[in-house]
């Protein structure tokens, strides 16, 4: 499957800061996917568009981890690295908020009508959420998001909006 060129890869890497902060990724997956996840053993996926979860607090902050996430990776590490090279991105949303609000902003996903958890646990070992991986029909809004995160007054920094160059190429059926 291909997915980013490396135009649009370094288009990307160019929007992202070194900051710390909280993200959210998704991607389109076009077929039906049985794969191995890591301690999730074997695990099947249905077409449509997922949500990834995260925050990246280590050196390198956002830039490192989201390069990470966006490139295909040979050696598995986190939940996602094993389903990425059967996944599209679309786009990004992050912040760089100084406070890790990927349990909160998990929450929100989670409590979203028509955004399910199609793997519980996966993306959240390292914590009580029910999951950082989330399926979905269609990308929500942002603007729909920021408000659910006032509400919560949990939107402590604008949220930036990265989105795939050419987003005619993938299909989000």
């Amino acid at each position: 499957m291909q997915d980013l060129a490396v135009h649009q890869l370094t288009e990307i890497e160019q929007q992202l800061p070194k900051n710390k902060g909280t993200y959210l990724l998704f991607f389109t997956l076009e077929q039906t996917l049985t794969c191995d996840v890591g301690k999730f053993a074997q695990v099947t996926l249905q077409p449509g568009i997922y949500a990834y979860v995260g925050s990246a607090f280590g050196s390198g902050g956002l830039k490192a981890r989201l390069r990470h996430h966006l490139k295909i990776n040979q050696r598995c590490h986190w939940h996602l690295d094993y389903l990425r090279p059967y996944m599209q991105f679309i786009q990004l949303w992050l912040t760089q908020d100084l406070q890790r609000r990927e349990h909160q902003w998990a929450g929100i996903m989670q409590a979203w009508r028509g955004i399910s958890i199609p793997i519980e646990g996966l993306g959240a070992s390292d914590c009580q959420c029910r999951g950082h991986f989330f399926q979905m029909k269609k990308v929500p809004a942002i603007a729909t998001f920021r408000k659910k995160l006032r509400a919560e007054n949990w939107l402590e920094d604008n949220i930036l909006q990265v989105v795939r160059p050419n987003p005619q190429e993938v299909r989000a059926d």
